[in-house]
């Protein structure tokens, strides 16, 4: 995956303008096909390339049933896409844009978590230093 997103704040400002109501579900399933974490590990596997099953098995460390299970799930809902060459079954990501979201949202907990660490060092370094209390 080699390509950049701009995204202004007049676009997002459109966007919340345009959005009929009616859209909202289809947004929102989304969102629950990612509220996932193994959807979310098969979909940062297949970020590298497209891959068999077994690949994904093998590099999210998951067993075939449950990965199977949400992969038919997420192509019913157009998340990825699949070809069969011979008797292997091959995936992909239908569209980048929800791997952007996910990096979106993950570049955003992370940054929220920095930003509370530092508050509680600040609230640390604040603190008395007092010596415990000794016992004779």
């Amino acid at each position: 995956m080699n390509k950049t997103i701009t995204i202004t704040t007049e676009e997002v400002t459109r966007w919340n303008l345009i959005l009929p109501d009616e859209m909202l579900e289809a947004v929102s399933n989304r969102f629950k096909l990612l509220s996932e974490p193994m959807r979310l590990k098969i979909l940062r596997s297949l970020c590298e390339r497209e891959r068999t099953v077994q690949e994904i098995v093998n590099a999210i460390n998951a067993n075939q049933a449950n990965v199977s299970k949400h992969l038919a799930l997420m192509h019913d809902n157009g998340m990825v896409t699949r070809r069969k060459e011979g008797l292997k079954c091959y995936y992909r990501i239908v569209d980048d844009s929800t791997v952007f979201a996910c990096y979106l949202t993950s570049k955003s907990v992370v940054e929220n978590l920095q930003h509370r660490l530092e508050q509680i060092q600040n609230y640390k370094s604040n603190l008395p230093n007092e010596e415990p209390p000794t016992t004779d």
